[in-house]
């Protein structure tokens, strides 16, 4: 049965860079109006092949029917979803994907988020929905996973969402996913995740450097890049959907909102250099992607 044991916010502020964004109440405020407070991730759209989308195109119930395509890419798989199943959500947000796969399955899942600011909001949604016994929420780095979250060999299936391009380490990422999948061949690894196309920095050198320097990392990765980390580590490639036209759709839909509700971000306190700040993202990430730089979609690996 989960833990509900509370994050404790550290003594000091964060010198991490992406704690530090997240912890922003602008931003918090931002994800919160415009993405629906629940989920921080692409969405997947009806009409997404299309360049021109429907205005009815909503963010909220795009960002669930990931959770939901990425659910049926676990059944595909092998796994059977259930009150038994043990999942590890690293970067989970606002816990929107646990509370889907705890209420519609009965699935115990472990969130292991950075921010605290979503860490409190997680949990507090999960109070209101009555899920703290199947929800748990640690603080912490999924680079290092605490202790306090998992034993080595606990989880059935380790899940991400649009986290791991974050980091600045993504090997270990995939040593420490490797140190708490059960290692009987029945565990399954599904995840999201920003990255950039194989000739992306070759190509548009400049475009990427803004990319890079907005979100203070080094490097993405890159579906070969996962590939061969999790092969190294005896995992077998189970497929992978592509979903880059949802991502460019996703983040068009965002830059609407945020230029339709911009009084209204402002009238909630949000900095006007906060909002400047997501509104030139949400040109950049598109722009990425019509320019052939960036991928996004579902990966699966297994034992």
């Amino acid at each position: 049965m989960a833990s509900n044991s509370p994050s404790k916010p550290p003594a000091t502020e964060s010198t991490d860079p992406t704690q530090q964004y997240y912890d922003d109440a602008g931003t918090d405020k931002f994800y919160t109006l415009l993405w629906g407070g629940q989920d921080i991730h692409a969405g997947i759209y009806p009409s997404s092949s299309s360049p021109s989308h429907s205005p009815t195109d909503d963010i909220t119930l795009a960002s669930i029917a990931t959770v939901a395509k990425m659910s049926d890419t676990l059944f595909t798989s092998g796994v059977q979803l259930g009150s038994t199943t043990r999942i590890l959500d690293l970067g989970a947000g606002y816990g929107g994907a646990a509370r889907y796969l705890a209420r519609n399955y009965g699935c115990e899942v472990v969130c292991l988020n950075l921010s605290e600011v979503q860490n409190e909001r997680n949990k507090a949604f999960n109070r209101q929905e009555g899920l703290e016994d199947r929800v748990s929420v640690y603080g912490g780095v999924f680079e290092d996973v605490p202790a306090a979250a998992g034993e080595d060999g606990g989880f059935d299936v380790i899940w991400s969402q649009d986290s791991f391009l974050h980091s600045r380490n993504r090997s270990q990422i995939v040593a420490e996913i490797d140190r708490l999948l059960r290692k009987d061949g029945e565990g399954r690894v599904v995840f999201t995740d920003i990255m950039a196309s194989k000739d992306a920095f070759e190509q548009e050198p400049e475009l990427m450097r803004h990319m890079l320097e907005r979100l203070h990392l080094s490097s993405l990765g890159t579906r070969d890049f996962y590939i061969s980390e999790f092969k190294e580590r005896g995992f077998k490639d189970l497929g992978y959907w592509d979903g880059k036209d949802h991502f460019a759709t996703h983040y068009r839909r965002l830059g609407e909102e945020l230029d339709r509700r911009k009084e209204e971000l402002l009238g909630e306190g949000v900095d006007p250099s906060v909002v400047e700040r997501h509104t030139g993202g949400m040109k950049r990430w598109v722009e990425a992607k019509e320019k052939g730089c960036v991928d996004w979609g579902i990966h699966c690996f297994g034992r």
